[in-house]
């Protein structure tokens, strides 16, 4: 058997076009901002304490540069906004607006039924499965990504 041929590098690639697809279709969905800023305007939505770009891009799974691009984007929508803590330019806290909280709700409907159309027909046990194989393939990517960084 061509290794390539094998259930974990064909996982590989569902994952990747799963990504893919799903990024191109909540594009198609939304027409005020794009699937790559929903993510970090969920995730601050969810955080009790404003997180710095360091820790926003981390929980996002991108780059500080990738992140600091989608807040600028977010942030010239009035979605988001960038407070600077004691005078330290670097010190920054990404801090969703009353208009981002806004947009959740106004968008809730759609979300939700984005959410059930998309697992619907799914058994909740699958469901639950998928997700937690998904978390340690996630705690597998740090894991090599820190490894990485080390220089091992």
């Amino acid at each position: 058997m061509d290794i390539y041929d094998s259930p974990v590098f064909t996982s590989l690639v569902e994952i990747s076009r799963l990504a893919n697809t799903l990024q191109s279709v909540m594009d198609m969905g939304m027409d005020d901002i794009t699937s790559r800023q929903w993510l970090p305007l969920m995730i601050l939505g969810r955080c009790e304490t404003p997180p710095n770009l360091n820790q926003l891009a981390e929980k996002c799974g991108i780059t500080r540069q990738s992140a600091k691009q989608l807040v600028d984007k977010l942030s010239e929508k009035k979605l988001v906004s960038i407070q600077r803590a004691d005078g330290d330019k670097r010190n920054i806290s990404i801090v969703i607006t009353q208009k981002g909280k806004d947009w959740g709700k106004v968008n809730l409907e759609r979300n939700i039924q984005f959410v059930t159309e998309l697992f619907g027909g799914i058994a909740q046990e699958d469901i639950k499965t998928f997700a937690s194989v998904q978390q340690r393939l996630l705690e597998k990517l740090e894991n090599i990504k820190e490894q990485m960084k080390d220089g091992g």
